[in-house]
């Protein structure tokens, strides 16, 4: 059987981590492109509402993979192994190989961030809250400046540029602590200034204190990316000492891979609660519909009992103040929606047909003598839909 590292002894291959190399980075590559999928999926094809901000995650996505990929092809050139065990024989291509993941994962980090700020835009497009959007722009173009900046002085480390993938060419390049250290002070500025940013608009939302801390627990965890880069920051000093860099770059996977799965997760609410209700046998049916002011409301029924003797309600038109709702079709679990009064109280009809002043009528099929039916008695409760933060996110 050929071993993973070229051009060493079987007994240098076996103290090599690419082991861990390969777990971390199959594995994360697998779940954070799993997570995009659902995200494209609920995105586009279920509320097609695909927007930038999606497109921006997915080139962001690409990234992480390719660098996952090309961080793979280190271990078998030597990454994993003291600076002192690589093989010469591999030098020039393993340096190659370094150099050309370096804009993947600077991209893919100013991805998600970038992709999170046009989500925030987006999320407020239709408030008042210019002040918030400017913060955002000037949060957004900052990232974008100062992690294109950071790419361009990887790129240009050395002189001449090429003794980046041509180690023993005649030249210098800058220390790698001036370089590192930096980029990794910006990129930790960015991540807690971009996940930090909505905190504040969550908490002027009128939701239920759970969501709303749900909401915030999601952005939070963001900040497992600053721990990541952090992470990075203590190789930096392992570098300087002995150059091994396996640590530094298998952080740098982590950091982009779960940074971008991270940023999907809100993104996913949808699925999350549509899930929940198939899995609830007894939690409440909600139904939107336009009132007459050309407002967005919700009519939230509960089932509250079941009887054996009414029959399957097929269209309905249910009063609601100075508003109609109009639901049409058959129901399986629920098979009426009982109108309610200008007060909003349930108002309870057994075959019948009937209709009002502003022509809201209740059609349901009286049952033929001697029919066995069901009646099923429910609770009707109105709510403004008015478009807000969290319902922007959805959306």
């Amino acid at each position: 059987m050929q071993q993973w590292v070229y051009h060493v002894s079987p007994e240098v291959n076996a103290i090599s981590q690419y082991p861990t190399i390969l777990a971390v980075c199959i594995s994360l590559s697998f779940v954070m492109t799993v997570v995009v999928c659902l995200r494209i999926w609920v995105r586009a094809v279920w509320k097609k509402s695909f927007g930038v901000d999606d497109a921006v995650i997915v080139s962001s996505a690409v990234c992480g993979i390719i660098y996952s990929a090309l961080c793979i092809t280190q271990s078998r050139l030597g990454l994993g192994l003291p600076l002192k065990l690589r093989p010469n024989e591999s030098l020039n291509t393993y340096a190659t190989v370094n150099f050309a993941g370096r804009p993947f994962y600077m991209a893919g980090i100013t991805g998600f961030k970038v992709a999170l700020c046009i989500a925030y835009l987006r999320i407020i497009r239709h408030s008042s809250e210019k002040s918030y959007r400017h913060v955002v722009w000037g949060i957004m173009i900052f990232t974008i400046l100062s992690h294109v900046g950071g790419t361009l002085v990887l790129l240009f480390q050395c002189s001449p540029v090429h003794k980046s993938w041509r180690p023993l060419t005649p030249g210098k390049c800058l220390p790698n602590p001036a370089v590192f250290y930096p980029l990794a002070g910006v990129s930790i500025f960015c991540d807690l200034i971009v996940f930090l940013t909505p905190i504040p608009l969550w908490l002027k939302v009128r939701i239920s204190t759970p969501r709303k801390l749900g909401l915030m627990a999601i952005f939070l965890l963001g900040l497992f990316t600053t721990a990541c880069s952090i992470m990075r920051v203590v190789q930096i000093e392992i570098i300087a000492r002995d150059g091994n860099s396996t640590m530094l770059i298998l952080w740098g996977t982590i950091e982009l891979n779960v940074g971008i799965a991270i940023t999907c997760l809100p993104t996913l609410i949808p699925l999350v609660t549509f899930m929940r209700g198939r899995t609830s046998k007894s939690g409440p049916m909600q139904y939107t519909y336009s009132t007459s002011d050309g407002r967005s409301a919700a009519t939230s029924v509960k089932l509250k009992s079941v009887g054996l003797h009414s029959s399957t309600m097929r269209s309905q038109t249910i009063p609601t103040g100075n508003n109609t709702i109009v639901k049409s079709g058959s129901f399986s679990s629920l098979e009426a929606i009982l109108p309610v009064d200008s007060q909003g109280r349930p108002i309870q009809r057994e075959g019948v047909e009937s209709s009002n002043g502003n022509g809201s009528q209740s059609h349901i099929h009286v049952p033929n003598p001697g029919q066995i039916t069901k009646t099923v008695q429910v609770e009707i409760t109105r709510t403004d839909n008015r478009p807000g933060p969290e319902q922007s996110w959805l959306h």
